[in-house]
């Protein structure tokens, strides 16, 4: 007789738990993704009181098991028979007030069929010898069903089941009758909540997406329907956005927080504040940075939530403290507070470089009237690497040189950093953004910086001040405006110092001014290479940045010269395609040599190849993209042995890959 039994599966789910940044979200703001996964899973809930777990946790949206046919006695038939056999179309009737109609064969039911149970569960399509297998469409009395794939009377492949009794609905894989594998189950049916991805034995686990009714979105590894590995969530309704490790639903390892304020009018600064660096249990713990909307820095030790140890934080004028922090406080300054959003009197607080006043005034309490920064605090230079060559009696008059450049040519020098800063961006709440290496490689590249007999990993080393050597080509290197100036104006000395006649009075000043009518005036913002200059492009290509990079490092190796960092060189991206068999008779060795050339006409000319130059981040993803577009054919898209992707991205995602749209496009 046929039994009609009832899941049990236990689906717990952890509350979202916000990082407390200044300014903290409210508490009901906190409490708000606890309420909703438990109302969204309690949507398909329908077992009994006594089932229930306790209403402090959240319950799972549990399906109807599919009854069996076990122990099938046939009281009556009505149909065709052979040899004594049921045979072809028929009407069979069992003990417990069960029936099927359809057919048989060789007295087994066989073919296309219904089978109906007394309690008014229903199965229609495909038996195989007397058991449910193959494609078939169940209905239970409270009008759920389940259409897909069956075996053994269990769902098993693909299939979709909706529940009546709520709007939630799973379409996906089955393992019997268990959601596994991939999947999507949806809460509501204007397509508001849902979850997207990874499945195994009816929890969220692998990859996936999970959008809440409030518009935020967790997009990351799962373990035990807990956000568990790495992750991204947005917070639409908090205006911040956590990318980093998770464990157990908590940001938990090294992450990146970055949350919004509002935009002051007039301001310059992109008024956002971001922190980068290790987290415990939900809260800044161990080492970071946070960079402050008004352009202020802090670096160095955390705990639980402050500051605390030693740390270095920069003003935003330039002047740097470096000592003891207390309890969020400097240890010799207790009184002295630093929110990021104004800059408080520095007066009488010690501290050291960068000081246009001279070379000596690090040790000496600095005020601000005293400056000869006549650009603004967030135009602060540092460059007293490149005065230093200088006598003492010319330092000043080569700094305020400098500075006349930058003023002449503020508007383009702001317009580029925004310009390439926005690349691959969502538009933000101000419209400004943070550059990263990334884009400062590629608007290099724009400018023809490159075309000088240099490179762009050679620059890289140029611009290296105090850093080590797996630090100097990081994409995800985040550059102020200040910074941004200061390598260009490092970087202009060192391409056309010898281009500068003896005349000149101010050496530094020329060598500037000259990049900037030569370079970034005629070619600046006219984005090239394969990804960035197109929208959508730039999204389907950042999705897999973080992949990119992995292996990026992976081949990378050391330089026998100082300051021995790791690169790659053309010749060994040559290898490394061979070594994944990716040349054929469509991208051949040519064709690879003509990707490579279209960014760096030193790397070949026709006749020419030049394999020993090396490839930053950015060169190898760009060739990358350049020779997919050539190997991906139609061919190679319907070839069945052609691994498939995810219905979600199986892939982590940096901050500065998970945008869903970029705003640019090229000859903007």
């Amino acid at each position: 007789m046929a039994s009609k039994g009832r899941s049990k599966e236990k689906k717990g789910s952890k509350k979202e738990k916000v990082v407390e940044e200044p300014p903290p979200p409210p508490p009901d703001d906190k409490k708000e993704q606890e309420a909703e996964d438990y109302g969204d899973d309690k949507l398909m809930d329908e077992q009994s009181a006594e089932d229930q777990e306790p209403t402090k946790q959240p319950t799972p949206p549990p399906e109807p098991d599919e009854p069996s046919l076990a122990h099938l006695i046939v009281e009556h038939y009505e149909g065709e028979m052979v040899r004594g056999l049921y045979e072809g179309e028929g009407v069979a009737y069992f003990c417990g007030g069960h029936f099927y109609k359809g057919q048989f064969y060789k007295g087994m039911m066989h073919g296309r069929g219904t089978y109906t149970w007394s309690d008014g569960v229903v199965y229609e399509g495909d038996f195989t010898n007397n058991e449910i297998t193959g494609k078939g469409l169940y209905h239970w009395p409270d009008s759920s069903t389940y259409e897909g794939e069956v075996l053994n009377g269990k769902r098993h492949g693909h299939g979709t089941f909706r529940c009546m009794a709520s709007p939630a609905s799973y379409t996906g894989q089955w393992k019997m009758g268990q959601r596994h594998g991939t999947g999507i189950i949806r809460y509501d049916t204007d397509g508001l909540s849902f979850y997207e991805g990874d499945w195994m034995s009816n929890k969220r686990h692998g990859y996936g997406v999970r959008r809440y009714r409030s518009g935020n979105v967790y997009e990351g590894e799962w373990a035990n329907n807990n956000r568990h590995g790495q992750g991204i969530m947005r917070w639409v309704d908090l205006n911040q956005t956590y990318n980093g490790q998770w464990e157990k639903g908590v940001q938990n390892g090294h992450g990146d927080h970055t949350w919004y304020i509002r935009r002051l009018p007039g301001s310059q600064y992109p008024m956002r504040n971001q922190y980068i660096g290790d987290f415990l249990y939900g809260r800044r713990h161990g080492y970071g940075v946070i960079l402050y909307a008004n352009g202020s820095k802090y670096e160095g030790d955390w705990l639980d939530d402050k500051k605390s140890g030693r740390g270095i934080f920069t003003f935003k004028n330039g002047r740097i403290f470096e000592g003891i922090f207390v309890e969020d406080r400097m240890a010799d300054y207790p009184e002295f507070v630093m929110d990021g959003t104004v800059t408080p009197d520095i007066s009488e607080i010690r501290t050291r470089t960068p000081d246009p006043a001279g070379p000596n005034a690090g040790n000496l309490t600095s005020r601000s009237d005293d400056s000869h920064n006549t650009l603004g605090p967030s135009l602060t230079l540092d460059i007293d690497h490149l005065l230093n060559r200088c006598t003492d009696s010319e330092k000043e008059d080569e700094l305020q040189q400098v500075m006349f450049v930058v003023l002449r040519h503020v508007t383009v020098l702001k317009k580029t950093y925004n310009f390439y800063s926005s690349l691959g961006h969502d538009a933000s709440p101000d419209n400004t953004f943070i550059m990263t290496k990334l884009q400062f490689w590629r608007m290099l590249k724009d400018c023809r910086f490159h075309f000088l007999d240099t490179t762009l990993a050679e620059i890289d080393r140029i611009l290296a001040v105090d850093k080590g050597a797996t630090e100097i080509h990081s994409p995800l290197d985040k550059l102020l405006m200040r910074e941004y100036l200061n390598h260009l104006i490092t970087l202009s000395y060192h391409l056309y110092l010898e281009d500068c006649q003896e005349s000149e009075q101010s050496t530094i000043a020329w060598c500037f001014d000259h990049a900037i009518r030569e370079n970034i005036i005629p070619y600046g913002c006219d984005v090239q290479g394969n990804f960035l200059y197109e929208p959508t492009r730039a999204i389907n290509a950042l999705g897999y940045m973080d992949k990119c990079w992995q292996v990026y490092k992976s081949i990378c190796t050391p330089s026998k010269f100082p300051p021995h960092d790791h690169t790659l060189k053309m010749r060994d991206f040559l290898f490394m395609l061979k070594d994944y068999r990716l040349i054929n008779e469509r991208l051949t060795s040519r064709r690879i040599l003509e990707v490579l050339s279209a960014d760096d006409p030193a790397a070949y000319d026709s006749e020419t190849c030049n394999l020993e130059l090396e490839m930053t981040f950015l060169d190898f993803f760009e060739a990358l993209i350049g020779c997919a577009m050539i190997f991906v054919t139609e061919e190679v898209v319907k070839d069945p042995n052609t691994p498939r992707p995810s219905t979600v991205a199986s892939h982590t995602q940096t901050t500065f890959s998970t945008t869903s749209r970029a705003t640019t496009s090229r000859g903007a």
